[in-house]
């Protein structure tokens, strides 16, 4: 009879229940349509943490461009990209948690409808924002690989796309940026405080746009002057003009949120890395005052020291990074107006007209550097004053003078800093034990897993990077 009762109040509830049945079976906590902005959000902080970080599993650019040494475990400064299956990593963070979701965004994006008066302006300001950070990340992997999917990217019936050759890449993201800039309308809002970059700051998007087709153009600057110069000209005037509108994300004190630094530098309780010194030495005979900002001295002397690039180094032995690289809300880093500087610098050391001289923009940068990092003004006034580092005296050509103060201001961006060496083979790096300047990484080797996925494009592309050698060079390094 018990059984009998319970049978009859579960029909009765069946019966009572069938008209709301789909919202009974709906799972409120995880809905099947995901709102577009959240993606943009998490697009934007993987693709700022992927250059930010340090984990050597996803980003060895620091040890690369040789401003950082390892203590215990120097495979990644000797270059061994496949135990820890670093390209595969750093590939999979640009695609599968950037680019997807950029696109993903997109999409939603176009299928929100248009209500209120200006929405559809608010959207296209979306849109081209989206198409902004999509150009970033596609440069950063053809800067990376060389040759990477594009045109047959991320579409859900290919399974196998074709690797676009660098150049190609960069013709069709340069006709994006243009047409990101074209969409973007200063007068209406976009993200709001869903932008981690910005907070949705249109005329500030509006100046990485111009800032990044500025950096595009100069990558070209050795293979085709003349049409780096055309774009460098048309971008000039619109860049950043001062340090407010630079592409920074601000990391909070609490985990998850922090700096990636933080959390391999202090939370993983280890000391794996150094100042190396390649940066340390180069920095001592110039006097410059970023030493105090980057690192300490060696404990008990006066002395900046770096551990040896390439080797192991007893950690208490060495100047440490400074304080300023252990905080949790250490901003992230894009592209700021420091580098700018000296992008406009190179830009006017070859002849190409952007409202100033390679000497102006060179000191503007070196000053923009030491202040951004705690410096004084007397400390820029007395360094610029010296011969070794004044644009007029400095050693060598405007390659070399520009090469290596830029490179010395991009402490911070690993990847940066190696592609400075990569573009102008300055500073003069330090070669490992056991090899040779040759042996510098001049890209990344394809992904392994890419390989095995998919081979036969992968295969067509390394043999234009002589078997997928990791000493051959993307397109636009001419040296």
């Amino acid at each position: 009879m018990k059984n009998y009762i319970l049978f009859l109040l579960l029909i009765g509830f069946l019966a009572c229940s069938t008209d709301n049945f789909e919202d009974l079976n709906t799972d409120k906590k995880n809905p099947s349509t995901i709102p577009a902005n959240p993606l943009f959000t998490n697009a934007a902080v993987n693709l700022v943490t992927q250059m930010s970080e340090c984990e050597v599993n996803y980003n060895v650019f620091r040890l690369y461009a040789q401003y950082w040494s390892q203590t215990t475990y120097p495979d990644e400064s000797q270059y061994n990209m496949v135990t820890r299956n670093i390209p595969d990593k750093t590939f999979e963070v640009l695609y599968a948690n950037v680019l997807v979701d950029l696109q993903e965004c997109e999409k939603l994006l176009n299928q929100e409808e248009v209500v209120l008066s200006g929405d559809e302006e608010v959207r296209e300001n979306k849109i081209g924002i989206i198409g902004i950070l999509e150009v970033f990340t596609y440069a950063t992997l053809v800067d990376i690989f060389g040759d990477v999917p594009y045109s047959e990217a991320l579409q859900e019936d290919i399974i196998q796309p074709k690797y676009d050759k660098g150049e190609d890449i960069y013709t069709g993201i340069l006709l994006e940026l243009d047409e990101s800039i074209a969409k973007l309308k200063t007068n209406f809002t976009s993200f709001g405080s869903e932008d981690p970059i910005y907070g949705g700051d249109v005329e500030k998007w509006l100046a990485l746009a111009y800032s990044l087709k500025l950096k595009l153009g100069m990558r070209l600057a050795d293979m085709d002057s003349d049409r780096a110069k055309a774009i460098v000209e048309s971008a000039y005037d619109k860049v950043f003009t001062d340090p407010s509108q630079s592409a920074l994300m601000q990391y909070y004190s609490a985990s998850p949120n922090t700096n990636p630094l933080y959390e391999n530098l202090v939370l993983s309780g280890r000391n794996d890395f150094l100042p190396a010194n390649t940066i340390v030495d180069i920095m001592n005979d110039l006097n410059d005052p970023r030493r105090a900002l980057y690192y300490d001295v060696k404990s008990g002397t006066d002395e900046f020291v770096g551990g040896v690039y390439g080797e192991v180094n007893a950690y208490s032995l060495y100047s440490h990074l400074a304080s300023v690289f252990l905080q949790p809300t250490l901003p992230g880093n894009l592209l700021d107006y420091t580098e700018v500087q000296f992008l406009l610098a190179e830009a006017a050391a070859r002849g190409y007209n952007v409202g100033g001289t390679a000497s102006e923009y060179y000191n503007e940068g070196i000053k923009a550097s030491i202040l951004f990092w705690g410096g004084s003004q007397e400390q820029v006034d007395d360094y610029l004053a010296q011969t070794n580092v004044a644009y007029e005296t400095a050693e060598g050509d405007w390659r070399q003078k520009i090469a290596v103060q830029k490179w010395i201001s991009l402490f911070n961006n690993g990847f940066e800093g190696w592609t400075t060496w990569r573009i102008f083979d300055y500073p003069i790096f330090n070669p490992p034990s056991g090899l040779t300047i040759d042996d510098i990484p001049k890209r990344m080797i394809f992904p392994v897993e890419e390989a095995t996925l998919n081979g036969p494009n992968v295969k067509e592309a390394a043999t234009r990077y002589n078997n997928d050698n990791y000493r051959a060079t993307v397109f636009w390094d001419m040296n």
